[in-house]
């Protein structure tokens, strides 16, 4: 489950620990959740709808990403202005692989969290299709590890819905790259040319065929 700043609902004692209860365990039936906060059904069900359409929270599902021997990488950006940051932020909110973006103060301004399936897509999203080599960027540090001993379970789309083609969310086109062509890197998940294994096996586009006459 996650939690949402857009609201301006406020969250009372009971709307967390019924936040708490389903961020143990999601499947949770609404019954035993009454059962522990003192209510009915009914009233859990209520409240629970209020906190979705306030966007309090979303119900989501979790993966484990030591189950997956996902690689995951830290970027911290420094751009020149907030301009370029939200540029940046615009152009790669849609990439399967960023977990978590975010403005920051000190040495740098942007700091993003991605995940990769391996090494030689890892050094993809480091160096060429990458946050930090866009322009703007003055300077950038990174820093990558297997998966993140908490949070256990990531917030990670493993079936992004398919564009088609081989251009990435991003705009840069996999089929195209060199490291790509020369097995460097699996791709990016929703194109159809994308070949790793972690995310879900893209959907190829049907060619059509002319029929011949009769």
């Amino acid at each position: 489950m996650q939690l949402s700043a857009r609201s301006e609902t406020e969250l009372d004692d009971i709307d967390k620990k019924l936040i708490s209860i389903l961020q143990r365990n999601g499947r949770t039936s609404l019954s035993e959740i009454g059962k522990d906060l003192g209510m009915s059904h009914v009233a859990v069900s209520k409240r629970l709808d209020k906190l979705v359409q306030s966007e309090l929270v979303r119900i989501t599902a979790g993966v484990n990403a030591e189950y997956l021997d996902a690689k995951i990488l830290f970027m911290g950006l420094e751009t020149e202005d907030m301009e370029v940051a939200e540029r940046i932020q615009e152009k790669y909110m849609s990439c399967p692989r960023l977990l978590m973006f975010a403005p920051v103060t000190g040495r740098y301004n942007v700091f993003a969290v991605m995940v990769a399936e391996d090494t030689w897509s890892l050094e993809s999203i480091i160096g060429t299709c990458s946050m930090r080599t866009e322009s703007g960027v003055r300077r950038s540090e990174s820093w990558f590890g297997n998966a993140p001993v908490a949070p256990k379970y990531l917030q990670l789309n493993l079936a992004p819905g398919a564009l088609g083609g081989s251009v990435a969310p991003c705009g840069r086109d996999c089929g195209a790259c060199k490291r790509y062509k020369a097995d460097k890197c699996v791709g990016c998940p929703p194109t159809e040319v994308y070949k790793g294994k972690l995310w879900a096996a893209p959907n190829k586009s049907k060619k059509k065929t002319r029929k011949s006459k009769g």
